[in-house]
C-alpha cells in the first residue's frame, strides 16, 4: 500500500524544485502492481508567458523513445520470429557499411559506433544524414565497452521501418493501441500544441520549440526516429510501466511473454563498463537511481528531462516527465535532483513512520 506521507513529501520536493528552477514543471507518477499515484506541479511553459501544468500535458520524451518504443518494437519482432538479437543490421539494411554489427550490439550500445553524427547540423537534409549513417566508421572494437549512441537507435528504427513499413505505424499497432496509449505518438497534430509543454527557445527553429520534436537529428529526419521523437503523457507512460510491473500483463491481457520479460531483465554486457539490458540501463551505480534501488531495476532518461525507473524487486515504478530545457538547455539541476526524487519515491511503499519530534 502506498504511503501517503512519503508521497506528500515527494510532492513538496517537486514543488520546491519548481521554485528552485530545476524545471518549469513536472508530472510524476509512483506505481505498484495495483496502485498509482500521480501529481502535476509547476508550468508547461514559462516564456513568452506562463501556462499552468496539468496531468493532460504532453511531453517530448526525447531518448525515452529508445526504450519505450524502439526497444519494445524490437522485442515484439523477436517474439514473432522476425529477427533475433544475433541478426545483422546489414542483412536488413544492406546500405550499412558495418556488415557484422548485430541487433544486440546496437541495442546494448556496445557496437563501437560513435555517440553522434558529426556535423549533422550543417547537413542539408535527411538524405545526407542517412548517408552519413550508412558509412559510419567504428570508434572502437565491437563488444569491448559500452558507449551510449544515438546512431545505434537510428539504425534500429530504420530496421523496424524496413521490416514493417514504418516505425510509427508498427508502434501504434503493437504497442500504443494494445496499451491504450491514446496520446502517444510522433509528430503531434497541430491541434494538440496547447497541451504540449514548451521546450528550448531556439532562434534557429523560430523561437520556442513546442509540439515539435526538440532533438535536432530527429527533427531533420522528419520527427520519426528510433532514438527520439515520441510524445506522450504521464497516464500513457504509466500504462507501459504498469504492464512491466505486472509481469508483462496489461488490463488482463498478456503484452510481453514471460520469456520476453526475462530477456528484458537480463544483463547483456557482463564484464563491460556499464550494465545494460536490451535497451535499458540495469541497476548501475553510475546512474541517478537514488540510494534505495535494488539489483533488479530498469532505468532510462531523456535529454529534455524525462526519466523512468522500474524496480522489480521492490515492485515499484517511478515516472518523471519534465521539460528542464525550457527556456534553455543550460540547466543541469535535474541531474542531481533525480537521486532525491527516486529516494523519496522508492520509500513510498514503506510502512507508516512515527513523526519525528
Amino acid at each position: 500500500m502506498l504511503n501517503e506521507k512519503k508521497l506528500n513529501a515527494l510532492k513538496t520536493y517537486l514543488e520546491n524544485a519548481v521554485e528552485d528552477g530545476v524545471f518549469p514543471g513536472c508530472n510524476c507518477a509512483v506505481l505498484t502492481r495495483d496502485e498509482k499515484w500521480m501529481v502535476s506541479v509547476g508550468y508547461k511553459q514559462l516564456v513568452p508567458e506562463k501556462e499552468e501544468n496539468d496531468l493532460d500535458t504532453i511531453y517530448d520524451l526525447a531518448s525515452i523513445s529508445k526504450v519505450l518504443v524502439t526497444t519494445t518494437c524490437i522485442l515484439k519482432l523477436i517474439e514473432e520470429g522476425t529477427l533475433t538479437l544475433k541478426t545483422r543490421i546489414a542483412d536488413i539494411l544492406p546500405q550499412f557499411c558495418q556488415k557484422e554489427l548485430t541487433i544486440r550490439d546496437c541495442i546494448t550500445h556496445s557496437s563501437g559506433l560513435p555517440a553522434d553524427i558529426n556535423g549533422y547540423k550543417q547537413m542539408k537534409d535527411d538524405k545526407e544524414m542517412l548517408e552519413a549513417v550508412w558509412n559510419m566508421p567504428l570508434e572502437f572494437a565491437t563488444g569491448t565497452r559500452v558507449k551510449y549512441s544515438d546512431v545505434n537507435f537510428i539504425l534500429l528504427g530504420l530496421v523496424i521501418a524496413k521490416l514493417k513499413g514504418s516505425l510509427d505505424g508498427y508502434a501504434r499497432q503493437v504497442m500504443f493501441e494494445p496499451l491504450q496509449m491514446k496520446d502517444t505518438g510522433y509528430n503531434p497534430d497541430p491541434s494538440l500544441i496547447s497541451r504540449c509543454c514548451a521546450e528550448e527557445v531556439m532562434e534557429s527553429r523560430g523561437g520556442t520549440v513546442r509540439g515539435v520534436v526538440h532533438d535536432g537529428k530527429a527533427f531533420k529526419l522528419g520527427g520519426i526516429s528510433g532514438h527520439a521523437g515520441v510524445f506522450s503523457t504521464l497516464e500513457d507512460v504509466s500504462h507501459f510501466v504498469s504492464m512491466l510491473l505486472n509481469d508483462g500483463v496489461y488490463n488482463g491481457q498478456r503484452f510481453f511473454s514471460r520469456r520476453t520479460m526475462e530477456l528484458l531483465c537480463k544483463c547483456q554486457t557482463e564484464g563491460l563498463n556499464e550494465r545494460r539490458s536490451v535497451g535499458w540501463v540495469l541497476s548501475d551505480p553510475h546512474y541517478a537511481l537514488g540510494d534505495y534501488y535494488s539489483d533488479a531495476c530498469l532505468y532510462h532518461t531523456g535529454f529534455s528531462g524525462p526519466c523512468i525507473l522500474v524496480d522489480f524487486k521492490a515492485g515499484i515504478g517511478v515516472i518523471t516527465l519534465a521539460n528542464r530545457v525550457h527556456p534553455t538547455r543550460q540547466n543541469n539541476k535535474l541531474l542531481t535532483a533525480r537521486d532525491n526524487i527516486h529516494n523519496l519515491a522508492l520509500q513510498a511503499t514503506d510502512e507508516t513512520f512515527c513523526d519525528v519530534m
